[in-house]
């Protein structure tokens, strides 16, 4: 189902219930009324969650987490930094009591970033999947 231009939900049966994919693109750090109103319609559509279904909710977030551990949300594994979209992601993560999986396993750095541009220096880290614990 098509929510906006930055989300996307499938919803797929189950034996038990159903496991719903929220797919979301959030816009980039320092735009933050956009920002806010993503995470305000990203939780509209986990709000209409059943309780019962399993959630995975992945995509581009332009978020670090940093590595600093948070109970049952937040691994050791994530990268040193952390930016405001992190912030929000963990806010978002705790509140819908979702764990942000790819800072609970290592990785070599080399597999941590999904791209780099070796003549600026940059790199960027790899995309973030949240689960229902």
């Amino acid at each position: 189902m098509f929510v906006n231009e930055r989300i996307l939900q499938l919803r797929y049966k189950l034996q038990r219930g159903y496991l719903i994919l929220l797919a979301g693109y959030a816009p980039e750090e320092r735009k933050t009324e956009q920002t806010e109103e993503f995470y305000e319609t990203l939780q509209d559509q986990i709000d209409k969650i059943s309780k019962n279904d399993y959630i995975v909710v992945a995509g581009d977030y332009n978020a670090r987490v940093g590595n600093i551990p948070v109970d049952g949300i937040l691994g050791t594994n994530g990268e040193i930094t952390a930016n405001s979209n992190g912030n929000k992601l963990k806010e978002f993560a705790s509140v819908n009591e979702l764990k942000i999986k790819n800072t609970f396993f290592r990785h070599k750095e080399i597999h941590k970033m999904t791209w780099s541009a070796h003549y600026r220096l940059h790199s960027n880290k790899q995309e973030t999947i949240t689960f229902s614990k």
